[in-house]
């Protein structure tokens, strides 16, 4: 494994045998035998995790894993050192995507200039903790602030003026599962431009010192906001964009935002309901949210929240049109110019049915790749990476077309 020290200098450990009596030896295979007797009698001597995490690099308390090709990072500290724990640690990856940002939105009509002044925009309404991240990130990294904010802006750029109605998720427990542990899917979508950046999703796992609950985010390498994540407690969330009239309200905290400082902040549903219920979302938005054994999806417009239960009793399924009747709104028209919010959501209804009681991680895998016109499923060009997680057993599964197939990553190990 490499060591960072603190001026960002590598050393391999080298592990060597000091012991060179044949008596020492036996002494220390003996005791070693007698002790990994006695796990396997306690742990049965299996990986039950089925964890493939395979250690790369330390620096400052922080950790650095490989999932495959998937970058799985461990953070312990305050947010500040947090931050520099992932900019030393990803420092490669955090100056490669700014390179290719920056030079993909420049060939489309992007200055340089014009990119940080949106991420700036947006950055404005980050919380200081959120900023501390930023800003430790900027220190190790080597891209200084300024370029640390801007790869911190680079989904949110093109959105200012329009949202793409993307993204689904589907969750399934109860009678759909056959009792197994709740499963959710989800389909990160986006303007087919962003498979350029597929490959730099990360999972970085945030054990803040200076409050908070343990929190695994995914997203690009150098963005600190919550899409989707899943913190100690079990509660997995994400957000598709929405159809409530509205465009993109910059004077507010961004709602990934808030949906990070909720997955550091709440143990339960409950607890996730009343901070909703305090937040002001600056676009029109679903957030799905589930713990081991329930979800319920957040209808936000921009001046109200509403809480929809399940579709029937051990599913749900939302795309990018609110369901609950209250809100008086039909699904956009025509379909195919609008992301095929209806089919995908139809189709998701149509698979669980076919499927209950049967219902595992596999199947959900598989329902996220599955084309959505002429295969029922969720996915398509616009698919940019996909999510599947069983929050009760603290598991994800990760996969980002034309970049690296499935990966589980088991958090368990990862949360302090």
């Amino acid at each position: 494994m490499v060591h960072y020290s603190a001026a960002g200098q590598m050393s391999e450990v080298i592990h060597s045998k000091s012991l060179n009596t044949g008596v020492a030896v036996k002494k220390i295979i003996f005791v070693f035998s007698i002790l990994l007797l006695m796990a396997c009698c306690l742990g049965g001597c299996s990986n039950s995790s089925g964890s493939n995490l395979s250690p790369v690099a330390e620096y400052e308390g922080g950790a650095l894993f490989k999932a495959g090709p998937v970058n799985v990072l461990r953070l312990y500290g305050t947010h500040y050192q947090m931050g520099r724990q992932y900019g030393m640690l990803l420092k490669n990856e955090l100056n490669a995507l700014y390179d290719l940002a920056t030079a993909k939105f420049n060939s489309v009509g992007y200055t340089n200039l014009r990119m940080q002044q949106i991420a700036n925009a947006y950055y404005a309404n980050f919380p200081q903790k959120y900023r501390d991240v930023i800003a430790g990130m900027a220190e190790t990294s080597g891209l200084g602030l300024e370029k640390q904010i801007l790869v911190n802006g680079i989904e949110i750029i093109p959105k200012i003026n329009s949202i793409v109605p993307h993204c689904a998720g589907l969750v399934a427990w109860g009678d759909y599962t056959g009792g197994a542990p709740l499963i959710f899917g989800r389909n990160n979508d986006d303007h087919p431009f962003f498979r350029n950046f597929g490959g730099y999703t990360v999972i970085a796992v945030f054990n803040p010192t200076d409050g908070g609950i343990p929190t695994a985010i995914v997203n690009y390498a150098g963005v600190i906001y919550a899409p989707r994540g899943l913190n100690r407690y079990g509660i997995f969330m994400e957000i598709n964009s929405g159809n409530s009239p509205g465009g993109f309200r910059v004077d507010r905290t961004p709602t990934v935002v808030s949906m990070f400082e909720a997955l550091q902040s709440c143990s339960t549903q409950a607890q996730v309901n009343d901070a909703f219920q305090n937040i002001a979302v600056d676009i029109s938005s679903i957030i799905n949210v589930a713990d081991p054994s329930s979800a319920y999806s957040f209808e936000c417009s921009l001046s109200a929240i509403k809480r929809r239960s399940a579709d029937q009793e051990g599913l749900l399924v939302s795309t990018n049109h609110f369901i609950d009747p209250s809100w008086g709104l039909t699904p956009p028209e025509p379909d195919s110019a609008n992301g095929w919010t209806v089919a995908r959501r139809n189709n998701g209804i149509a698979w669980a049915e076919s499927g209950k009681g049967h219902l595992r991680a596999e199947q959900v895998r598989d329902i996220l790749s599955k084309e959505i016109t002429s295969e029922g499923g969720l996915f398509s060009e616009s698919t940019i990476y996909q999510v599947v997680a069983v929050p009760q057993q603290l598991t994800l599964w990760l996969r980002a077309p034309d970049h690296f197939d499935w990966q589980e990553i088991d958090l368990m190990e990862l949360f302090n």
